[in-house]
């Protein structure tokens, strides 16, 4: 037969409890930021299936990414860009950039034509002609991604190609009205492919940390249990 003695010393105790306590915190904390996202994805859905806003006669008013649009104007074929380095699939390419003056409108509105791949003329881009006369465009609103990593001296603009874009860039480059958030066209002129961009909320991410730091926490629980737990025999210990 085997003794069971439970001795847990005041520091260890002490430690334990200080990571327990900062553990829960932080899961805690994950979890609510889980809510929050969760919240934010059914806002993001239920953009997606109101009706399309008919720019420019709609007003924008709050936050419109992820809306679905139909904008009306005449694209700017002197004013089209190229955004290097992107990729569809494992094919690297240029997203084709045309602003759209839209229609009794001073406003600007940039539109993703789709991806284009590099040419054999690359680093110039290749020709992407520009349909003539009043178009109508429709897609998906949202803004380009402005996280990105810059290396060097060197100028983010070099002739029509861009290395990286944001509004406020494009509207400081060129002093023009531009409003404050892209249009990603779909469907797509022949030999481009639409630029797809799903709203995600990332949920899952904060539910991953939420059970790491709860299983963190569980964790310690049992290291402090089996730390302190002496087994003896009736006639000594081992």
């Amino acid at each position: 037969m085997r003794g069971v003695r439970f001795r847990p010393g005041l520091v260890p105790t002490v430690a334990t409890l200080i990571v327990l306590a900062l553990t829960i915190h932080l899961g805690n904390w994950q979890r609510g930021r889980a809510s929050e996202k969760l919240l934010q994805q059914k806002d993001f859905d239920t953009r997606l299936i109101m009706p399309p806003m008919q720019l420019p006669q709609d007003r924008i008013v709050g936050d419109v990414k992820f809306r679905t649009a139909v904008a009306r104007g005449l694209f700017d074929a002197a004013g089209q860009f190229f955004v290097d380095n992107k990729s569809d699939g494992a094919t690297v390419g240029y997203y084709v950039v045309t602003p759209l003056q839209l229609e009794a409108s001073k406003v600007v509105l940039l539109v993703n034509r789709g991806f284009v791949p590099r040419g054999l003329t690359y680093p110039s881009p290749p020709v992407v002609p520009v349909p003539v006369g009043a178009v109508t465009v429709t897609g998906l609103l949202s803004v380009p991604n402005e996280r990105f990593l810059e290396l060097g001296q060197n100028s983010p603009v070099q002739g029509s190609v861009w290395q990286n874009l944001t509004i406020e860039r494009y509207r400081t480059h060129t002093r023009r009205d531009v409003a404050s958030f892209w249009l990603l066209a779909d469907p797509v002129d022949a030999g481009l492919r639409p630029v797809i961009e799903r709203p995600d909320a990332k949920v899952e991410k904060h539910v991953e940390y939420m059970l790491t730091w709860y299983s963190l926490a569980v964790t310690v629980v049992l290291l402090w249990l089996a730390l302190n737990l002496k087994f003896s025999h009736r006639g000594g210990s081992e």
